[in-house]
């Protein structure tokens, strides 16, 4: 249990890392990072634009769906 207890502690960190490094990035510098191959900066990236919302947020969604 331990060790699983440190992964995620590990995560964690690294997801607020993320967070805290992307928070004052643009639409445009976090479109990019959507496609990386790590899921954590992908996660991170996705909420930084999820608390920037607007218009533009809505309509890169909707270009990515399609």
């Amino acid at each position: 249990m331990k060790v699983i207890e440190k992964y995620k502690q590990k995560k964690e960190r690294r997801e607020i890392f993320l967070y805290e490094k992307y928070k004052n990035y643009t639409i445009e510098q976090l479109t990019p990072i959507l496609y990386d191959n790590d899921p954590l900066k992908r996660n991170a990236a996705i909420f930084c634009l999820q608390i920037l919302s607007g218009d533009d947020v809505f309509n890169l969604s909707m270009n990515l769906c399609h």
